[in-house]
């Protein structure tokens, strides 16, 4: 193997390597060999088919294994050779002619490396928001939540069904008047305080008493008459004292449920105020450190985004349309255009932040990721396998998320100074805060 460097211009590094006939031969030769120790063929005894005809069915796969571990080795050769102290992509290649068997292989080793720059003190000139949950907050969330999830008790045999009852009953079928065990069945349903269109069905239980009964015709088969039954309700109480109502849901008094609504509250709170100390930290950064973005990087964060911004824009639809009705799309290079500048932030933010961590021996364990993997799962509870099956096939995908647990680790240790000024504010207001910002940045 021999190569020799092209150049180097800011932070990539591209080397000219040419990989001989005779190191691709031995390596074909090597791997072929290996596969020939086990080969089983017909009319020879295991491992003892003759080397050319092992070769013949091995050919293709074995060049490929050869030029991909050559290949691989060259780049270290090249890497260490370059004393690169750190690379911010793995290092790519492009050959220059198409490779023929026989021949040496040329092709051109290139990459980036990371951004060098000096940490400058962790000087936020940031207000640090802290949660503001009043009384009248707690309260209202409280009635909410009483209205919203009540309590229950087994009703008395007089008692007629109203709406939030939850009532319980058995659906007997007759299919043209003959009765079809197979297609009767037993269900538990809540009476919703409005009853919604299509869904009459609903409405036919309110007023009802355990035992009595009403038939019901499916308007996808008028063929079958189901005579649905009362069997028990439950019924929802209204009239009961939020003391009273925190005991049936397990708390010791009324003052452990408020304690933990302003917990809830204060945890929304502080979710949107992660991302308002995020923008302004990494307005502030984009300000302090000026530095160039290895072109790898930035393509890959530049995909991320415009992959995220079609999402957003396609559950936004429609945006604008044309005279004729169709919706008007922005193109990739309209996007990336709108894009360049949020996108280089973040990536100066990224290399500050992980620099920091560094520093100040921020690691993220596997508890972490675990710990954000629950979170993300408890946000989107019915697509929980979905989320494991997703991470689990894409390590990639894995390595963005550390990659986000750790950010937000260096964001808190950087919000534990002292000297920060603190703010109070409600949801109402971290909310207005939040879409004043949003309209700064499409400004």
């Amino acid at each position: 193997m021999k190569f020799e460097k092209l150049k180097s211009e800011g932070l990539r590094h591209e080397y000219d390597v040419v990989i001989s006939a005779k190191d691709i031969e031995d390596r074909v030769i090597e791997i072929v060999k290996g596969k020939a120790k086990t080969y089983k063929m017909q009319g020879f005894r295991p491992g003892h088919v003759p080397l050319n005809i092992v070769r013949n069915n091995f050919e293709t796969i074995a060049t490929k294994e050869a030029l991909d571990t050559l290949i691989s080795n060259a780049s270290r050769a090249v890497v260490k050779e370059s004393k690169v102290a750190k690379l911010a992509t793995n290092p790519m290649y492009k050959v220059k002619e198409p490779y023929e068997k026989g021949k040496d292989l040329e092709i051109t080793l290139y990459f980036d490396e990371v951004p060098s720059f000096e940490l400058k003190a962790y000087d936020l000139k940031i207000e640090k928001v802290v949660p503001n949950v009043s009384q009248k907050e707690i309260d209202a969330a409280m009635k909410r939540a009483m209205d919203a999830s009540p309590v229950y008790e087994k009703a008395e045999q007089s008692y007629v069904v109203k709406p939030k009852d939850v009532v319980s009953y058995h659906a007997t079928c007759y299919n043209n008047g003959v009765e079809s065990k197979k297609k009767s069945f037993s269900n538990e349903i809540i009476v919703p305080d409005v009853i919604p269109e299509g869904a009459e069905f609903l409405g036919n239980f309110i007023g009802k008493k355990v035992g009595e009964a009403f038939d019901f015709v499916p308007a996808t088969d008028k063929n079958l008459k189901y005579k649905i039954k009362v069997g028990s309700i439950e019924r929802a109480i209204t009239d009961i004292t939020p003391e009273d109502y925190a005991k049936r849901k397990g708390f010791t008094d009324k003052k452990a449920l408020e304690d933990t609504i302003k917990e809830q509250m204060e945890s929304e709170i502080n979710d949107l105020a992660y991302i308002y100390h995020k923008s302004q930290i990494l307005e502030q950064f984009s300000k302090d450190y000026k530095f160039a973005i290895p072109q790898e990087v930035l393509d890959r964060e530049m995909r991320i985004a415009i992959a995220s911004y079609k999402r957003e824009e396609e559950s936004d639809l429609p945006i604008s349309k044309s005279k004729q009705g169709e919706e008007k799309k922005k193109s990739d290079e309209e996007i990336k255009k709108e894009l360049a500048d949020i996108v280089n932030k973040r990536c100066i933010l990224g290399y500050v932040l992980n620099k920091i961590s560094e520093k100040e021996k921020i690691t993220v364990s596997e508890a972490d990721i675990n710990a954000a993997l629950s979170a993300e799962i408890s946000r989107n509870p019915g697509h929980a396998q979905s989320i494991v099956d997703y991470y689990t096939k894409n390590p990639g995908a894995l390595d963005f998320k550390r990659a986000e647990v750790l950010e937000k680790k260096v964001i808190e240790f950087l919000l534990t100074d002292p000297t920060l000024k603190e703010v109070k504010k409600t949801k109402a207001e971290m909310e207005k805060l939040l879409d004043e910002l949003l309209k700064d940045e499409e400004a």
